[in-house]
């Protein structure tokens, strides 16, 4: 049964820009095609099943949870399609977009509508981009086509060109608290300290309830204190540590052996990149060994080597030179900000 922790789309209050736009855009019933871009945990899933169960909900305003909702939720609705990875595979094939097709060839059964929303559409590889032209451009009579990316980068011209945009920005931290509060009942504290770290991401708040990914923050945070503080022999462990390690919560991911070291990476960046944002706001101890640098610098080259992760094949590479980029820093008392290249060439 679907958790009714997601509303209808009027009583969502976290991404006015993006919400006023898609009420402009339903109002005018002309277009069919959107690509929703934003942050990872800005909201786009969530607003795409709010959407989904205003449209098909059978009560209006208010409703508590008719039939149709919860098939929206449950993603079980005979309208309503999800469209992401099949098991096993890195990327949205072909073959799922024209599955997606078939479907959406057909009249609606029960909704005045058919909502196709394609969760991972920046994973779409070129084939099924191209595939996926003509729905773009012609969509098949009641049919909603909403694709969810993060950037706008790895789509093919004549992709973007089909679709209208709507951009979610990154969710402010006070929002992701009220968020965990009001509609996941979190205590106070609990939701405060989960919204510090995230940063702004609901997804990443929301795995604090789970208690090995709370084991995960615990030793990210003493691991990377203590190499930070220690000795090039302290960082050498510690990152030969993260690259074999195996977290529970990835076990159902499909991934090579360097996606996942880069995922490791990600994880442990953004958990370390939170720590230290509770830090610059006085809501946790800086450690005295680590007091040496202003945390807005800290945080900075935090944030950089954490983008650059997925434009590069090694992540322990990353890893390396975020240590030696801090390690300097924390002991001049200043970091000497350097292109990553440069560093590279450094090493």
């Amino acid at each position: 049964m679907a958790e009714f922790n997601i509303p209808r789309l009027e009583a969502l209050d976290s991404q006015p820009e993006a919400k006023a736009v898609l009420e402009k855009i339903l109002a005018q019933k002309s277009v069919l095609t959107m690509l929703w871009t934003g942050p990872e945990g800005s909201g786009k899933k969530t607003h795409a099943l709010a959407l989904a169960r205003t449209l098909f909900c059978l009560q209006g305003p208010g409703c508590a949870g008719c039939a149709a909702c919860r098939q929206v939720l449950n993603k079980t609705h005979p309208d309503f399609f999800w469209l992401i990875r099949e098991e096993g595979k890195n990327e949205v094939t072909v073959e799922s977009t024209r599955e997606l097709e078939k479907k959406l060839s057909n009249a609606p059964l029960s909704a005045p509508l058919k909502i196709a929303v394609v969760a991972e559409a920046d994973r779409m590889n070129r084939d099924a981009q191209n595939a996926f032209l003509k729905t773009l451009e012609e969509p098949p009579a009641k049919t909603l086509v909403i694709l969810l990316a993060e950037r706008s980068a790895s789509f093919l011209p004549t992709v973007l060109s089909r679709c209208r945009p709507v951009r979610f920005g990154t969710l402010a931290m006070t929002t992701v608290e009220t968020i965990l509060i009001k509609n996941y009942g979190w205590d106070k504290a609990k939701a405060r300290e989960a919204a510090e770290i995230a940063g702004g991401n609901m997804t990443l708040a929301l795995k604090f309830a789970d208690p090995t990914w709370a084991q995960f923050t615990d030793k990210v945070k003493t691991d990377f204190d203590r190499a930070l503080s220690g000795n090039d022999g302290d960082w050498l462990q510690t990152a030969l540590n993260y690259e074999q390690m195996e977290p529970e919560f990835f076990e159902n991911e499909e991934w090579t052996a360097a996606q996942r070291k880069a995922e490791v990476a990600k994880a442990a960046l953004r958990i370390y990149t939170g720590i230290w944002n509770r830090r610059l706001f006085g809501s946790e101890v800086i450690p005295a060994k680590l007091q040496t640098l202003p945390p807005e610098q800290v945080l900075r080259s935090l944030q950089k080597h954490l983008d650059i992760i997925p434009a590069y094949l090694s992540a322990r590479m990353v890893l390396d030179h975020l240590f030696m980029e801090l390690r300097d820093g924390f002991k001049k008392g200043e970091i000497i900000f350097t292109p990553f290249i440069d560093q590279a060439v450094q090493i």
